[in-house]
């Protein structure tokens, strides 16, 4: 069976399912086997083609339509915009369209954005306390952006897939926990966010049939966290959290989550994708060397100012996140029960239903952006949904801290170190994670002379 036929026989399961579950109640025992079994089988299509899966549903269906465990997907960018705005929100525990059934993978803990209520805006608090000003801080900034390229000056090389990952875990773990990663920890880290798509299974298969690979990844969480509470920024997150009745099992996993998901998987992939842009565009890369030449002479560290004034590389990273947003989904519950038009039909959906909006399609609007396939920095990007967009409570905290790292490492790969060839820039649609040139690599890459 095709590709096409399969998505969209799966869609009609979805609209069957829309009335059996009103019939045999969304949470009951019946129901919730009946959205696992459509959450997998629409599951491994997503696993192997999932912008043929978002983009053959919308052409023919529109622009709201159910996916995976029953949710209801929303694709324009006026509904996806609309969607981050609705407050208060009520939240499960997933990350974008993957449901976390497995919580031991997270210690129990739900991930930040699944959580509600004085819950949810505690620990908000701490990680604005947490996420430092990329501007106040670009000297420590700029030191620790410099260390992690020269380790890789000395292996004479940089590959986006491997290096980025670990460059960001060192430099989060700098900036939040002033502590440093030994290479066993690194590893550890970048094995336990390669198997955060083990979450997703249930918890007897996730914690006992696959133990041999979730167990390292499950100890190596425990061990950090237990480090993150030796930090000399410890007691000021936990002030924090006293004014919430947070306790340290809640932030030290919260803190943990948000350093491993959104810092170093989020900000690594945008990153390998602006180099990846830069790298395609010469004419782009003179003009970004032209203005960093202009707002640092190379000496010391550049400061928060030369930082401001790289309108263009902020430009670049904005569009960047529009054609290859690192985070490509949103999501939240529905807070009662309704009826909702999908495909010129009137479906019944219940309370708790999950309300997902798709980023990456919503970026790519043609009713919002002229020609959204290019590549164009003069943009209006005034309402750009990356980062989940402005002006609400869901704005993701690190936008700032995530922009000003990528400007770094653009400031110190243009002017203090060089490469004489790459590899194919190729961007990796394939895999349902963060869409990045994993492949890339920068062969001889060195200090400048």
């Amino acid at each position: 069976m095709e590709t096409k036929d399969k998505i969209l026989k799966g869609h009609k399961r979805q609209i069957r399912l829309s009335r059996w579950l009103a019939k045999v109640g969304y949470n009951s025992p019946i129901g919730k086997f009946l959205r696992l079994i459509m959450y997998y089988q629409d599951g491994f299509i997503l696993l192997k083609a999932w912008r043929d899966f978002l983009n053959i549903r919308r052409e023919n269906i529109g622009d709201k339509f159910f996916a995976v465990d029953h949710a209801i997907i929303h694709a324009s960018h006026t509904l996806v915009r609309d969607l981050m705005h609705v407050e208060p929100q009520l939240r499960g525990n997933d990350l974008g369209i993957i449901r976390i059934y497995a919580s031991s993978y997270m210690l129990n803990n739900p991930l930040s954005l699944g959580m509600n209520g004085n819950e949810h805006t505690g620990v908000r608090a701490v990680f604005l306390q947490a996420l430092p000003n990329p501007y106040s801080q670009a000297e420590l900034l700029g030191q620790l952006v410099d260390q992690s390229l020269a380790k890789a000056a000395d292996r004479r090389q940089l590959h986006v897939g491997n290096d980025l990952p670990k460059m960001m875990l060192e430099i989060l773990h700098q900036l939040v926990f002033q502590i440093s990663l030994s290479e066993e920890e690194l590893a550890g880290s970048g094995a336990y966010i390669k198997g955060l798509v083990l979450s997703s299974l249930p918890t007897f298969v996730s914690k006992y049939l696959l133990f041999s690979k979730t167990g390292p990844n499950i100890r190596h969480r425990q061990r950090l966290i237990e480090r993150y509470k030796q930090s000399p920024k410890w007691a000021s997150y936990m002030q924090i959290a006293a004014q919430y009745r947070l306790n340290e099992h809640q932030i030290a996993n919260s803190l943990f989550d948000m350093i491993h998901i959104a810092g170093t998987a989020g900000t690594s992939a945008l990153l390998g994708s602006v180099i990846g842009v830069l790298c395609l565009d010469d004419n782009l890369k003179n003009d970004v060397l032209a203005e960093i030449n202009t707002v640092w002479n190379g000496q010391n560290t550049p400061n928060g100012s030369a930082l401001e004034q790289s309108t263009l590389t902020n430009r670049i990273v904005l569009e960047t996140s529009r054609l290859y947003p690192p985070v490509r989904f949103v999501s939240q519950l529905t807070t009662n029960k309704g009826t909702v038009e999908i495909g010129g039909q009137q479906c019944p959906f219940q309370k708790g239903t999950r309300l997902l909006g798709s980023i990456f399609n919503a970026n790519r609007d043609p009713q919002r952006y002229q020609n959204p396939n290019d590549f164009d920095v003069t943009r209006d990007f005034s309402d750009i949904l990356s980062w989940n967009g402005e002006g609400h409570e869901r704005v993701c905290p690190g936008k700032s801290l995530s922009i000003g790292i990528i400007q770094m490492f653009c400031f110190y790969l243009l002017k203090k170190y060089q490469w004489n060839s790459i590899t194919e820039v190729k961007w990796d649609f394939e895999k349902v994670t963060a869409v990045t040139p994993n492949n890339l690599i920068l062969q001889g890459f060195t200090h400048q002379q």
